[in-house]
């Protein structure tokens, strides 16, 4: 979920989540989007890609728990 690959998981990677969000049962078929389907257990990116991006969320300059996305 750290897309910008600061560190942290915050804002700033949300909007790249969000302007990746599909919906539930679309699938995600844009290349740059592929990181953002984070549950692995489909092609979309949906409320369950949100939730793993939720337990992730850090904040501005607090690095994020590099287990927080348990493939």
């Amino acid at each position: 979920p750290d897309f910008d690959r600061d560190g942290d998981v915050d804002q700033k990677d949300f909007g790249r989540f969000q302007a990746c969000y599909s919906g539930a049962f679309v699938p995600q078929a844009n290349p740059d989007c592929f990181d953002a389907r984070l549950d692995s257990s489909d092609d979309d990116v949906d409320m369950e890609d949100l939730a793993v991006f939720m337990d992730c969320l850090s904040g501005a300059g607090v690095l994020a728990d590099p287990g927080c996305v348990d493939w």
